[in-house]
Formats: C-alpha cells, sequence, structure tokens
C-alpha cells in the first residue's frame, strides 16, 4: 500500500473513532442499555479494574452502561474544550484536579450537591475534596489522589548517627527546627553532600506553607492571601534552610543536580517526593526510608495531587453518571482500586480496609490524612508562573519573604481574582 493511501486509511479511522466516542446518536448498546460515555486517562492496567467495577455497577443498573473511552493526560484539557465548545462532550470526564475550577466557573459541569452529593461527601479527604470546591459548591469527586513524604537516606543518617535504636522511631524530624539542627549534621560541603534538596515551583513548595497553614488563596476564592504572616514565616524558614543554615543543596537553581537525581547518588539525604518513584527507588542499591514532613506551627503537612471526576452539563443522565460515580468511588471499590494497584485511597472508609505490605505506602497513607488544601483558580499554571520567581527571589537573597509575598499577591489578584 501507497504511503498516501495508508494516510487516507488513518484519517477515516482517526474520523470514525472520533465519530464513535461524540456522536449523540449512538445512545444505546447492542443490548439495549442506554450508553453513558466516561473519558478517562486511566493507564492499562487501571483500565482493567475500572471495566471490573463497571460491571459490577451495570450488573445493579440493567438499563445502562458505562462506555469508557480513553483519551491522553497531555491534553486532555484541550481535548475537553474542543469537545464541549462544538457540543459533543462526553457524559462524564475524569480530569486534573487543577481544571475543575475552570469548568465549574465555565458552567460546564454539574453542581453535585444537587445530586445529594451532601449526604456522602464526609466519606472523603478533605484536601482531595476541596479541590473541587468552587465558589461554595462542589462539581467533582476524587477519584485518585496522591502527595509527596520525605523520603530520606538511611545510611547517610547511619554515618552521622542519626539513626535512632529503636526502630519504630521517627527518622525525620518532627519540627523544622529539629530539621535544621540534624540537617547540619548530614551537611558536608567538602563532599558535596547536603541534607535537603528542594524543588521551588509551588506544588511542590506547597508542604512548607500548608504545614504553617499558610493559604495561598482564601477558601470563598475571592482573594490572594500570600502576603499572611504565616506565608511569610513559612517562607522566611524555606529561605533560611538555603541562606542562614545552608543545608539545602540549591538544586532548584538553573542547571543543578535535581533532588530526585541527588538522592539517587547520595548527595541528598532528604528529599520531597511521591509513590510514584517508590518502584524506581527500589530498583536501585540505595537503602532508604519515607517519613512524614516536619511540622510548622500547624504540623505535619503535604501538597495534593491526582484527580476528580466531574459530570458534564449536557448529558440527559446526571442521576446515573452520579450513581455511577459515587458508586467507583465508595469505601468497598477504593479498597479494590488501591489494593490492586498500590494507589492511595481517597475514600476516609478504605482506611479501614487497606494495608499495603510496602511500609513506604503505609507511611503515605498517613501523610495523606494530613494534606492540606491546594489553592483553587481558573488558571493553575498561570498561579505558578506569577508566584515562583517572586520565591526563587526570596531564596536567591534577592528579597525578603514580605517583599517578595507582597509582590506575588498583587499578580495573582490582578491577574486571576480580579479579571
Amino acid at each position: 500500500m501507497s504511503e498516501k493511501k495508508i494516510m487516507i486509511v488513518a484519517v477515516i479511522a482517526y474520523i470514525a473513532l472520533v465519530f464513535v466516542c461524540w456522536d449523540d446518536s449512538i445512545a444505546t448498546s447492542p443490548d439495549g442499555r442506554t450508553i453513558l460515555t466516561f473519558w478517562h486517562t486511566y493507564n492499562d492496567q487501571e483500565e482493567q479494574v475500572l471495566r471490573a467495577i463497571i460491571k459490577d455497577w451495570e450488573g445493579a443498573n440493567p438499563k445502562f452502561t458505562v462506555r469508557p473511552v480513553r483519551i491522553p493526560f497531555d491534553g486532555h484539557k484541550a481535548k475537553l474544550r474542543t469537545a464541549l465548545t462544538v457540543g459533543q462532550g462526553p457524559d462524564m470526564a475524569r480530569v486534573d484536579w487543577s481544571f475543575v475550577c475552570e469548568l465549574a466557573r465555565k458552567n460546564s459541569v454539574v453542581d453535585l450537591d444537587t445530586l445529594g452529593f451532601a449526604k456522602i461527601r464526609d466519606q472523603y479527604l478533605a484536601a482531595p475534596l476541596e479541590t473541587a470546591y468552587i465558589d461554595g459548591k462542589y462539581y467533582g469527586i476524587p477519584d485518585q489522589s496522591t502527595c509527596v513524604a520525605m523520603f530520606y537516606n538511611r545510611q547517610m543518617f547511619r554515618d552521622a548517627g542519626l539513626l535512632p535504636e529503636d526502630p519504630s522511631a521517627p527518622v525525620v524530624p518532627q519540627t523544622w527546627e529539629e530539621f535544621i539542627e540534624v540537617g547540619k549534621k548530614l551537611t558536608d560541603k567538602s563532599k558535596d553532600q547536603y541534607a535537603f534538596a528542594m524543588t521551588n515551583t509551588l506544588w511542590w513548595n506547597l508542604p512548607f506553607f500548608n504545614s504553617y497553614g499558610a493559604r495561598i488563596i482564601s477558601e470563598d476564592g475571592k482573594k490572594c492571601v500570600i502576603d499572611s504572616e504565616a506565608a511569610v514565616q513559612t517562607l522566611e524558614m524555606m529561605a533560611s534552610l538555603v541562606n542562614e543554615h545552608k543545608i539545602e543543596a540549591g538544586a532548584w537553581r538553573p542547571g543543578a543536580i535535581s533532588p530526585e537525581q541527588g538522592f539517587v547518588n547520595g548527595k541528598y539525604a532528604m528529599i520531597f517526593m511521591g509513590p510514584w518513584n517508590l518502584a524506581k527507588f527500589a530498583n536501585t542499591k540505595m537503602d532508604y526510608g519515607v517519613g512524614l514532613i516536619p511540622g510548622g506551627t500547624k504540623g505535619t503537612s503535604t501538597n495534593v495531587g491526582g484527580t476528580d471526576v466531574v459530570i458534564f452539563k449536557g448529558t440527559k443522565y446526571a442521576a446515573e453518571c452520579y450513581n455511577f460515580l459515587s458508586f467507583f468511588t465508595n469505601a468497598e471499590n477504593q479498597k479494590r482500586w488501591c489494593s490492586e494497584l498500590n494507589q492511595l485511597p481517597i475514600n476516609l472508609g478504605a482506611y479501614d480496609l487497606v494495608s499495603f505490605e510496602d511500609p513506604h505506602l503505609m507511611m503515605f497513607m498517613e501523610q495523606m490524612r494530613h494534606a492540606g488544601p491546594n489553592p483553587v483558580v481558573k488558571d493553575y499554571s498561570l498561579l505558578e508562573d506569577l508566584i515562583n520567581p517572586e520565591v526563587e527571589a526570596v531564596l536567591s537573597g534577592q528579597k525578603t519573604a514580605k517583599e517578595a509575598l507582597a509582590a506575588a499577591q498583587v499578580k495573582v489578584q490582578e491577574r486571576l481574582i480580579d479579571f
């Protein structure tokens, strides 16, 4: 077959796929069930578990079937925007947590409290759930969540005489004050060895801010509050790790060894990292552990990553979609999902049902209990772009924390709140 013919066949196949996925006229399955289309970004293994849960739900709902349609995570926002613009969106979808605000403010997704969500919303972890809380209403249900905790190199702690004799005792310091003192013993500049390495993006820095109770955006979403006293205290502490105590490696600087690589190379004793790297680190010769992030004035805390599931206003079957999504994320199905995929529960009821053989995953489950709220804005990437340079100016000694956060507050308020 010529290259031109191959291209023609490929285009026809693509058009057919789009038609099958989007055409509202294909409303029933061969066995007469009404089709609910669910766009998702799960991988192969996750989709297998999803399909098993769908089959269970269909057993109790014989008039309906859920058609899962996988789309790439990279670009899923653009694909949904396009589909919604032409009126060909799915009934429901899995989306990145940061996308829910945009969808809600464009009036594209259903207020779940109109479907009875108030009766079950206390079942979900508060921090993941807050990513879907927009302007006083809930527009999504967390379906998958993650966070970061403190990874530490046991050998470096052992060499510094810092491993506790009691194996059940925490290795990572429990407060930032203790962290600084321990960090001095782990830092040896002659060996290019540092206690800690950070990444300067807002999401990676949220554990610091959250541990001091410093919000970035007010709970009602109407004001940027990054210039609060708690936030200034947070950033001053972060900067002290670099400039005063000199226990942070400067991994946030352009061209520096990344926290992940420096940790694997034995240069950085501690880093923030998520469970997604557990398998990778397990394949190294490194002796490492995972502990809770040290606490500020509000105790240990972390950030929230992951996704939410939403229902689009274009569907004729919002109640049935809600029935499925609440079933998909209930405690029993969360047990199944997390046990088979080694992922963290978002349903509090699943915490009593899930137990991992990997102690690191158990530590992440505990850290998730202490997650703080992520800032919810219409354009999260812009929020990062506005804040990150100001934080870097403080870390590099060009501005005080108060000056930088005051400047960041004005920018965010003007560009993202009062727009």
